[in-house]
C-alpha cells in the first residue's frame, strides 16, 4: 500500500472517506471479538451487538450532526488507525491474506467514550424496549 493510497484512494475524497470508516469499523470489531469473542461492547447496563454497517451508520451520523463535514470525518478516521502498524505489517511468510488495521488507544478510547454514551442515552429513556417503542409511535 502506497502513502497515496492511504489518504485519497483513486483520486476521490468519497472513496477515501469510506474507505478510513471501513477501517476504522473493521478494527474496533476485531477488537471487540478480541476482547469478548464476539462484536459487543460490554455497558453497564447490558451489552450493545455490532456489525459493520449498523457501527458506520453510527459513527458517520454521530460526526455528521456536529456538523463535521466528510474531509474532517476522514481525517478524524485516519488519525485513530495505527497506519504506520498497519503498513509495515508481516502476517505470515508463507500465506498473508491480509491484516486488519489497528485503532490506536485513543482511537480505542474516542470508540468506547461513544458507546458508553450511546448507553446512557438509551438507559435514561426507559430501556432499549421503551426508545423502540417511542421511535413506532413516531
Amino acid at each position: 500500500m502506497k502513502n497515496n493510497e492511504i489518504w485519497v484512494p483513486a483520486g476521490s475524497v468519497e472513496l477515501a472517506h469510506q474507505q478510513a470508516l471501513a477501517w476504522v469499523c473493521d478494527a474496533y470489531l476485531f477488537y471487540l471479538v478480541s476482547l469478548h469473542r464476539r462484536p459487543v461492547y460490554r455497558h453497564q447496563f447490558g451489552d450493545i451487538s455490532l456489525n459493520q454497517p449498523a457501527l458506520q451508520g453510527f459513527i458517520d451520523s454521530y460526526l455528521g450532526d456536529k456538523g463535521w463535514d466528510m474531509e474532517k470525518r476522514r481525517a478524524h478516521y485516519i488519525n485513530i488507525l495505527d497506519l504506520i502498524k498497519y503498513m509495515h505489517r508481516s502476517n505470515s511468510d508463507f500465506i498473508d491474506w491480509g491484516t486488519v488495521p489497528t485503532l490506536t488507544p485513543r482511537g480505542i478510547r474516542w470508540m468506547n467514550a461513544c458507546f458508553s454514551r450511546l448507553g446512557e442515552m438509551v438507559n435514561s429513556s426507559g430501556g432499549w424496549e421503551k426508545c423502540v417503542s417511542k421511535e413506532e409511535i413516531n
